[in-house]
């Protein structure tokens, strides 16, 4: 806080009423245009902070909440269309539900001003949006209604803008990126209407493919690069000059290849290995991007700024200009390129001996993939190119398994992996959707990389250097103690095992061990799906930090993101770090700047992989607005007061509205995770299979919703669902 701002709250605060601007100017015996642009700027920084309140008639005082009777916060604003603000106060949570209809024109990411509270259903606070403090500046895409009018495209928040240039060359169904002020300036036909500008006319809403372009534009993502940074980018070479390779370690002579997917680009990691007696030597090269782009860099700070590469379906929102992010920074099979390359001693039990961080110059022998690789050591089938490596290739899979059975033993928790792949025709429309399982060449990419991480980790912790760390803290022990509650009732795990684990809860001993061991034992059962995803949702995310405090999920004092460069923010800082650190100089550099790097690169992961997810969500819609009326067969994975979300055997994801159950009426059973009808004779519970059938898809807000039954779902002639009651 500066002194003006100081300045400000202390003369508030002994004031005791409210004064206008012009009040304050005089108080603070402000002078000149200069110093009047500072005061402005001041109280406009001290109201998004949520240190003073402005009225309607211009004058500021304390923000009070008691004497206010008013909260501010950050508002996020569910595909229902309601909106949410969660504030902590004395160590409590508080939550308020904002119903759609008195959003006056929020958006998700917007801070808020909250009056006119009521007491909701569980326990949450009913509430309506009094002001917009500030936009969040991300750019929202509207669709163009007609009569000037312009929609939020993907968010159920109703609101328009007058735009600042004309806008009749639009058409009904064009989207628009734009962006629009916090300023209310009435409405029309009831919806509230603001100042906006149009940065950008996108197309139409059915232009093949457009769906992704939005997401992107929704979640903050930059489809261009800045004019600075394509004119440095003119200057990067295309291939490893004589005078980079000074000081370097010649590796090309290696056997170094790489596993990815069949259509990866951007190839940020190879590997090589070989064995010395009992001993493995393995070195993961990483790509040397920090070499090409250096702090200061309009590259640099772009690639900083957008903090990783998203990748939606069958497009990829690149964290580099392809040049590099594709071409010299990419470890292309048969072209020499520069690396980091971290060479690991491992014994027969998983244990590392030795190490050494090592610049290199690399050239991978061959650019395989999981396919392949899977397909020979699963079936002994070496496709043409990998005569050479099928030693290599069967080391790697002799480590892997020391190294898998190594991190069982320490806590690894290993969560059903929940990921769909969508497959697309040319047009963007989905086809056909497969979930992705690892195998074997997954594994050893994993492993490796996960070892190499924890090298780099472990070597400038103990250091003591200022650095990036990747950190997961514990769970939340009362959601633990909920899901352990429901699966002792259950019978999923009897009272005895419920207990000991309820006890090291407790004494804070519950270790990932614990939590590893409990998905062990259902590993080979229907539960293990449900289970994996209960406890997921029972952790913390991981997020970066500059206080390493080592990674739960992991069990792993010592974890940072080193291996993917091309695509990942943290990443570049670590191996900028490590070119600073190198003459042992540059220590103080870093250290205040370091905490707030990482805050953003965790946003920014947080966009992504809510893209990712959007975009996943979207071709969901899309597959399944060909199926509306139709019925199948689904699994009940979360219960909640609104409804009960499913996953179809398709794997399709969606939700059956609590009045849209078939068999009754319902309530939810909060301490249960379960809908109980209001007879007792039906429940509906995390696990259950169902029937379910399509009543509406929304493509644009990404919706599927179903009408649901425990018994055989049937139509009458006008296709109305027919109500069943159970009976006994």
């Amino acid at each position: 806080m500066d002194i003006l701002q100081a300045k400000v709250l202390e003369y508030l605060k002994k004031g005791g009423k409210r004064i206008d601007l012009w009040g304050l100017k005089k108080k603070l015996n402000v002078n000149g245009e200069e110093e009047f642009e500072l005061l402005q700027t001041a109280l406009q920084n001290l109201e998004e902070e949520g240190l003073i309140y402005i009225d309607k008639k211009g004058t500021y005082d304390i923000f009070d909440v008691d004497k206010l009777g008013k909260v501010q916060g950050t508002i996020s604003i569910s595909r229902r269309g309601n909106g949410y603000v969660t504030l902590d106060k004395n160590g409590e949570t508080f939550k308020y539900v904002i119903p759609r209809e008195r959003l006056n024109g929020a958006l998700s990411g917007d801070i808020v001003v909250l009056t006119d509270f009521q007491n909701g259903d569980y326990g949450d606070v009913l509430a309506k949006v009094e002001k917009i403090v500030k936009r969040n500046h991300s750019k929202v895409v509207f669709e163009y209604q007609g009569d000037g009018i312009f929609l939020p495209y993907n968010q159920k928040s109703r609101l328009t803008f007058i735009p600042s240039e004309e806008h009749r060359q639009y058409v009904v169904g064009d989207l628009v990126l734009a962006v629009v002020d916090g300023n209310n300036l009435g409405k029309i036909y009831d919806t509230p209407v603001f100042n906006g500008k149009i940065i950008k006319h996108l197309g139409h809403k059915d232009d093949p493919k457009k769906d992704i372009e939005v997401l992107a534009y929704d979640y903050g993502f930059s489809l261009e690069f800045s004019k600075e940074a394509l004119k440095e980018l003119e200057k990067i070479p295309t291939e490893v000059l004589m005078e980079e390779r000074a000081g370097r370690e010649d590796l090309t002579d290696e056997m170094i290849f790489t596993i990815d997917g069949a259509d990866t680009k951007d190839i940020d990691d190879a590997i090589s290995i070989k064995k010395e007696d009992e001993n493995y030597i393995v070195s993961v090269h990483i790509a040397d991007v920090s070499h090409y782009l250096k702090p200061g860099m309009a590259l640099f700070e772009e690639a900083m700024a957008r903090g990783t590469s998203a990748y939606l379906i069958d497009s990829v929102l690149p964290m580099l200009p392809h040049k590099l992010s594709n071409g010299i920074c990419s470890l292309n099979e048969g072209v020499d390129r520069l690396a980091k390359t971290v060479r690991i001693k491992i014994d027969k039990n998983g244990k590392i001996l030795d190490y050494k961080i090592i610049k290199s110059v690399i050239n991978s022998k061959k650019k395989m993939t999981y396919e392949a690789v899977n397909n020979y050591l699963l079936n002994n089938v070496v496709e043409n190119g990998y005569e050479s490596f099928t030693e290599d290739l069967k080391l790697l899979e002799e480590l892997t398994e020391i190294l898998e059975k190594n991190k069982n033993n320490r806590g690894y928790i290993n969560f059903a992996s929940n990921e769909v792949k969508i497959k697309t025709d040319e047009n963007g429309w989905p086809i056909a959707l497969e979930e992705r399982h690892q195998k074997i060449a997954e594994k050893i990419i994993e492993n490796l990389m996960v070892a190499a991480n924890e090298v780099i980790a472990s070597n400038y912790y103990y250091m003591d250097m200022p650095f990036v760390y990747r950190i997961h803290e514990n769970p939340d022990a009362d959601k633990i103690i909920e899901v352990l509650d429901f699966l002792a009732r259950e019978e999923i795990i009897n009272e005895k095992y419920r207990s000991r684990l309820l006890e090291r809860i407790y004494n804070d001993e519950l270790h990932s061990y614990d939590i590893a061991k409990l998905l062990e034992k259902l590993k080979d059962t229907n539960y293990y799906k449900i289970v994996s995803n209960m406890l997921v949702r029972c952790m913390s995310r991981a997020i970066y930090s500059a206080q390493n405090e080592g990674h739960y999920a992991l069990a792993l004092d010592n974890y940072t993101h080193f291996t993917s460069p091309i695509r990942r923010a943290p990443d570049l800082m670590v191996h900028t770090l490590i070119d600073e650190y190198q003459n042992f100089d540059n220590f103080d550099k870093y250290e205040t700047k370091l905490p707030a790097i990482c805050e953003h690169a965790s946003f920014m992961e947080r966009q992504a992989d809510e893209a990712e997810r959007a975009a996943d969500e979207l071709k969901m819609a899309e597959y399944m607005s060909d199926h509306v009326g139709e019925v199948f067969e689904a699994t009940v994975y979360a219960c909640n007061q609104y409804g009960m979300n499913v996953v179809l055997d398709n794997l399709v994801k969606g939700k059956a509205d609590i009045q849209d159950i078939l068999d009754g009426t319902f309530y939810f059973g909060n301490q249960s995770h379960q809908l109980v009808s209001q007879n007792g004779n039906t429940s509906y519970k995390v696990g259950d299979k169902i029937f379910v059938k399509v009543k509406e898809v929304s493509v644009p807000h990404r919706t599927i919703n179903f009408y649901a039954s425990k018994e055989e779902i049937k139509t009458n002639k006008n296709g109305k669902c027919k109500r069943y009651k159970r009976q006994g």
